[in-house]
């Protein structure tokens, strides 16, 4: 092999190394970014199961006010008869 010859398989495997480099850095880099776009959206699920709780325990005290009134307006309706 000439020296030509080996100066340009070196330049050339030393471009597939860098190449080969900047696939798998690209590729690391897309996962990272995937990864944390999905522990967004768990939290933000997280958030609105959270929320969903509060406003079912407030629906849940709204409905037993209104059963109480309710039973003392058919109890005085009662008693008007």
């Amino acid at each position: 092999m000439s020296m030509g010859q080996a100066g340009m398989l070196f330049v050339f495997g030393f471009a597939f190394l860098i190449a080969a480099i900047m696939i798998v850095s690209m590729l690391v880099w897309a996962s990272t970014k995937k990864a944390q776009a999905s522990a967004a959206r768990e939290a933000n699920y997280r958030e609105l199961a959270a929320k969903a709780g509060e406003d079912s325990a407030e629906i849940k005290a709204s409905l037993a006010e209104l059963k109480g009134r309710l039973a003392s307006v058919e109890r005085m309706l009662k008693e008007v008869e």
